[in-house]
Parts: C-alpha cells; structure tokens; sequence
C-alpha cells in the first residue's frame, strides 16, 4: 500500500515536471518568433515602409499608403538601416520627392509644417502663396478651411480709402460692391484668437495688430494677380465667400440697395462740388 502511494507521488511530480518544461519550451519558442535576437543581443530582423503604389512629389501620405516590412538584419544593414524605421506620420504630412511602388521610404522623404520647403511642395506649378488681409464680419468660424476654394469680394469708393475702415464713411458717391477674383484656393486661415506661431499648420502670417475684425488667410494665386491683390488689399474693403455660381454678375452700387438713392455732381461756376444722399 505504501509502495503504491509512494510511486503515485513520484508519477505526480514528473507529470508536473514534463508540463513545466513543455510549457517553458513553447514561451521560450514564442518569445524568439515576435523579438529574435543575436548572440550580441541586437534584434535580427527590422521594421520597414514600402508604398503599395507609385506616388508624386507634394502628395499627402498615410498608412493607408504603405505595407509594413520585417527585414533580416543583414538585408537591413545593406540598405544602411540598424534600428526600427519611423517615419511620424500625421495628415499634412507630404512627400518631397516621388516613389515608385514597391519602394522602401525613409523619413527624410517626407517634409511636415514648419520645415523647410514645405510651403513649396503644397504651391502648384506657375502659382505663388500670397497672405491676404480680409474682414471677419461675415466669415463664419470653421467655415473656410484649407484646400477651399473662394471668391473674393471688395467694396470700393473712388473718394475714400476703405482698406481699414468703412466706419467713417460719411457719403456713398461711387461705392460700389464687385468681384475681383473667383476659384481662389485657400492654404491656410489664421486664427485671430491664438498666437500664430502655435498654429498647427504653421503657415499662416502673424498680424502686426490684434484687430480682430481682420484676419489673414494664405492663398494660391497667378503671379500676374499679384498687382492687383496688392492694390485692393491697400485700398478696399475685402471679404471672401465660397465659391459658387452666379446667375447674374456679381456687382452692385448704393442705389441697388437703397431706393431713390442719386449720386449728383453739381456744376457752379468754375467749382464742382459732389453731393451724395436720398432724394
């Protein structure tokens, strides 16, 4: 009876010891697979990028774009990467040079806000940036965004400069409310309400005042419109909208909009003295 309990006990104990040593193999085998490691203790194999498709210069880029690699270490080495590749994607990230597919990526093929050559890569070919001056009176927060495309509105007066304020207005000859441009793309709004250098696009000019009737938003423009920007931003009032289509053209003056209104120009003697008001 003794002996039978005796060698029950013994037949316990080594099942407990094959089990823990199954057990031990099949972790120790587990951990080898997910982080091999060398005789020196440096991981054997890599994490690479690849693009699953051809992509251009200034295109944005994102995981969606690529097939993630593990590569030995030897085959690392050759393309002179020791160490995990991490390329810190985020959605303005944009390519500076084009990629075949198939492709390895590295980070210094992709160029973020803020560095340098950025604002060339997001310009389309023959297009210049240009920070315009607008009023916020009708600009509905979060409304604009980049990318949009606008049109570009300004109330102009042949007697006074409206560029800064229309508040001291005190007759209405000549004003007059037209389109200048249309089909304008936007790259970027500044936010009044925060310093520009925390913008996280890090692209829109700072002010010189904190006027916050006015803000400035970054545009894409025809180098031959560059004249006519300039002189409209120091002389009218601007606003900007989305753009849209227009039945008619998108014009006005004061007596469209007040009835009776008549802009006269009195002649007396040799002296000409200009009356504005309603009759």
């Amino acid at each position: 009876m003794l002996n039978s309990k005796l060698i029950f006990i013994i037949a316990f104990i080594a099942v407990l010891t094959g089990l823990y040593g199954v057990a031990d193999k099949l972790l120790s085998t587990s951990e080898s697979v997910t982080q091999p490691v060398s005789d020196d203790g440096i991981a054997k194999t890599f994490t690479l990028w690849q693009t699953k498709s051809s992509l251009n210069k200034g295109e944005h880029l994102s995981l969606a774009d690529l097939k993630r690699v593990q590569l030995g270490r030897d085959e690392s080495l050759a393309l002179g990467v020791n160490a995990d590749v991490e390329l810190n994607l985020d959605p303005q990230s944009l390519l500076n040079s084009s990629v075949e597919a198939g492709q390895y990526l590295f980070p210094e093929q992709l160029s973020h806000p803020g560095e340098s050559g950025y604002l060339n890569l997001i310009t389309r070919e023959g297009m210049t940036l240009y920070p315009l001056t607008v009023a916020t009176r009708n600009m509905i927060q979060d409304y604009i965004l980049p990318g949009d495309e606008i049109d570009i509105m300004t109330v102009s007066s042949p007697q006074h400069n409206l560029a800064n304020d229309m508040s001291r207005l005190d007759d209405f000859i000549g004003l007059r409310a037209s389109m200048l441009m249309k089909r304008v793309r936007v790259i970027s709004v500044a936010d009044s309400d925060t310093d520009s250098q925390s913008q996280s696009s890090k692209i829109s000019p700072s002010m010189k005042s904190s006027d916050k009737s006015q803000t400035r938003i970054v545009i894409e423009v025809d180098p031959e419109d560059l004249p006519r920007l300039t002189l409209a931003q120091r002389t009218m009032h601007i606003e900007v909208f989305h753009s849209q289509s227009y039945r008619a053209k998108p014009e006005a003056d004061v007596s469209d909009v007040i009835n009776n209104y008549t802009g006269v120009v009195e002649l007396r003697g040799a002296s000409e003295n200009s009356v504005g008001g309603i009759f």
